[in-house]
């Protein structure tokens, strides 16, 4: 993998006398070796296939103290390890504020790789895990939980400088780690909300919707392009890269006066030219489902008009072949 690592630091955030957490500063920057960058690599590659992600950026007012930390990073002001010792101390603060004790070791890297330059932000879980020793005998082993992480945030500092209207240049994992500490975080770094992603995949399949419409295809026909879509942004999705609109037409019919999906999107809808996938709203390409007032009901498309019908009149679903589970709870609880 092409990363050209130009920064890496430890510091471990851990419990003080008064029971608070505090910042156990490292005294200077990690030496750069082979175990260094097989590290940020593996983060890079684990984050980057992270699909729950939240977007930011920092307007022209922001005076965070995260974003002014940044600021005299970038300006060359303070060096990398005064900067990590200042962020890492706002986050300790973040933290007494919510009322939070989360230990572990802060990780900030600054990389290249391609094109880009980035700064990697993760709060990483110390963990002990058994171990058996040359005489055979059970130890202790300690290592890092690199695989889950929940606190974690990177900044594209190529685009927030290059691309100063850009409202996605901040990213921050969107996890299992729950609301209130996925606010804390964001809060720490001081970003204004930016990228709707569940916003652009909703749109994105309204407009694929539409365009079905637009192009008068039948209903194989629709089914058929609409499964060419949702193979497009699976693999999308488990490949880590980005839905891209331009390479999405292509898997869509011209429709009338030769206006491609492209066109049709760019000229009716407010979509990015690229924007990460979302698995929950891919399910729409190929399932109805909705729940409500205690029902909840999920098909496949393919089986409307076949096996379900709708009757818009009467506002009334008819199933013909019960699942054979569903049934025999039916006759159960007559």
């Amino acid at each position: 993998m092409s990363i050209s690592l130009k920064h890496l630091i430890l510091h471990s955030l851990e419990l003080v006398e008064d029971g608070t957490i505090g910042l156990q500063a490292r005294a200077e920057e990690m030496a750069h070796s082979e175990e260094a960058l097989s590290l940020i690599e593996s983060l890079h590659l684990n984050y980057s296939g992270r699909a729950a992600k939240g977007f930011g950026f920092y307007n022209q007012e922001n005076d965070s103290p995260f974003k002014q930390q940044l600021d005299a990073l970038l300006s060359q002001d303070v060096d990398f390890h005064k900067y990590s010792v200042d962020a890492g101390t706002v986050l300790v603060e973040e933290l007494k504020k919510y009322d939070f004790v989360e230990q572990g070791v802060l990780l900030l890297a600054n990389y290249e790789h391609v094109a880009g330059e980035y700064l990697l932000i993760m709060l990483l879980e110390n963990k002990t895990s058994p171990a058996v020793d040359d005489s055979l005998e059970l130890t202790a082993s300690r290592y890092l939980e690199t695989s889950s992480v929940q606190l974690a945030a990177r900044i594209d500092i190529t685009d927030m400088q290059r691309n100063p209207e850009s409202q996605r240049y901040v990213s921050y994992v969107k996890g299992r780690a729950g609301r209130k500490i996925s606010d804390f975080f964001v809060e720490f770094l001081g970003c204004d909300d930016g990228l709707d992603v569940k916003m652009q995949n909703a749109v994105l399949m309204q407009a694929v919707d539409d365009y079905c419409q637009a192009t008068q295809l039948d209903k194989e026909e629709k089914l058929a392009y609409k499964d060419e879509v949702k193979s497009y942004c699976e693999q999308q999705l488990k490949d880590g890269e980005e839905i891209v609109v331009g390479e999405l037409a292509k898997a869509l019919p011209t429709a009338e006066e030769n206006v491609d999906f492209y066109q049709f999107a760019a000229e009716n809808y407010p979509l990015e030219e690229q924007f990460p996938a979302d698995r929950t709203a891919l399910k729409k390409l190929a399932k109805c489902f909705g729940q409500g007032k205690g029902v909840s009901v999920s098909f496949e498309q393919k089986l409307l008009g076949d096996r379900i019908f709708y009757d818009e009149a009467t506002d009334t679903l008819t199933i013909v072949g019960i699942p054979p589970n569903l049934r025999e709870q039916l006759k159960n609880n007559k």
